[in-house]
């Protein structure tokens, strides 16, 4: 017996429902209007229930039309977000909101809309924490490099941009 493989587009398409026009209208006005959704997602829901291409476009610029699809909104909630709940840095956001077809001009005007002084804050008792986590010897010079090194790697995991990751860990280093 020979199997073939099973993959994630293929199981959610055996438990989806086909979309009609009026289905996949009504679905995604519900979505949109409980949480900001960003096209490129309503774009992948539309294909994965079987809406031809001329008819998703239409569907979109509706949506948009309307009111119910906006990418700066969406840029705004999506930045506020992850530096309020998920600590992450401006450049780990930035690649995320990219990957999602987001421009970069609403990137950037979702950037500029949020506080500079909050983001340093979160920054700033993210890395404290993360410093005070970390087992070593102040005293020991060799340790002490590995541990800042440590601190390094997870900042840029976070997506911290490094300038400001090193003004913090040499005001850590200072205390």
């Amino acid at each position: 017996m020979v199997r073939t493989p099973v993959t994630i587009p293929t199981i959610i398409s055996l438990y989806m429902k086909p979309f009609t026009e009026e289905t996949a209208l009504t679905w995604a006005t519900r979505r949109c209007s409980l949480r900001e959704c960003c096209p490129q997602e309503i774009v992948r829901k539309f294909r994965e229930g079987g809406l031809p291409e001329s008819r998703i476009a239409h569907l979109v610029a509706r949506l948009v039309e309307e009111g119910y699809l906006d990418e700066g909104r969406y840029a705004k909630a999506f930045v506020h977000d992850k530096v309020a709940y998920d600590h992450w840095g401006r450049m780990k956001i930035r690649a995320a909101l990219r990957l999602k077809g987001i421009p970069d001009a609403e990137i950037n005007r979702a950037f500029a809309e949020t506080d500079g002084a909050d983001y340093r804050l979160m920054m700033k008792e993210v890395l404290t924490s993360k410093f005070r986590s970390l087992q070593f010897d102040p005293g020991n010079e060799a340790e002490t490099y590995k541990a800042t090194q440590k601190l390094l790697r997870f900042a840029a995991s976070r997506g911290f941009e490094a300038d400001e990751v090193f003004s913090i860990i040499h005001e850590l280093k200072a205390v």
